[in-house]
């Protein structure tokens, strides 16, 4: 199963998920119109939260009963897609991030994929890995971007700078669909601009993270 939990918002994730989903044969699921700055909602739909809207801006993420509902409805989706009930075999979350950080008194742009997990051996990681840097060998230097898995890469080097390993999904795993009760693995990639703006550059990277995702379904 592949998702775009956050695809309008996201740039451009619920076309790579689609994309992706339709090179395995998998089924997919978008969610779309799930946070609005002028209707002053937000909710994190892949969890049972939602940012409450104070003092003109999105505060930190609490559970309502209506995020509850937005959760349940997704999850349900999920399973539905899959066409079981029960935990999914492999749960394939695609997310987008344009984090950035202090480097030596500027911003430095994190043009690096973080991939967080569920339900893998660190040996498997490590061989995922591998397998995602042969994989990129097939691209011109000016498309590859860096992988960083969260059990393997706490911090990772990126232009000279060590930074610390940021998308978790720890919420989704303790509370939304990545918990072993709702997928037995799960692979939850932060894509940076560089992956999602151009379109050729997505294509390619849909080519690869399809290979990439069969690998890791064993």
């Amino acid at each position: 199963m592949v998702a775009a939990p956050h695809g309008g918002y996201d740039q451009n994730t619920e076309y790579m998920a689609r994309n992706i989903a339709g090179r395995l044969g998998y089924g997919w699921v978008r969610a779309l119109a799930y946070r609005s700055v002028p209707l002053r909602y937000w909710y994190d739909v892949n969890r049972p939260t939602e940012r409450p809207y104070r003092r003109g801006r999105f505060g930190d993420p609490v559970w309502t009963a209506e995020a509850q509902r937005v959760y349940d409805e997704y999850q349900q989706r999920l399973e539905g897609a899959a066409r079981r009930s029960g935990p999914l075999d492999l749960l394939v979350e695609i997310h987008g991030h344009s984090r950035t950080v202090p480097a030596g008194g500027r911003s430095l742009r994190v043009q690096v994929i973080e991939l967080a997990t569920t339900g893998f051996t660190r040996t498997e990681l490590r061989a995922l890995k591998r397998h995602y840097e042969e994989l990129q060998r097939s691209l011109p230097a000016s498309q590859r971007v860096p992988l960083a898995i969260d059990r393997l890469d706490p911090h990772f080097e990126y232009r000279g700078w060590w930074i610390p390993f940021h998308f978790r999904a720890s919420e989704a795993k303790r509370k939304g669909s990545l918990r072993p009760t709702k997928a037995r693995r799960a692979l939850h990639f932060e894509l940076p601009p560089r992956v999602r703006d151009s379109a050729a550059v997505r294509s390619a990277y849909e080519r690869l993270l399809a290979r990439l995702i069969r690998r890791a379904a064993g």
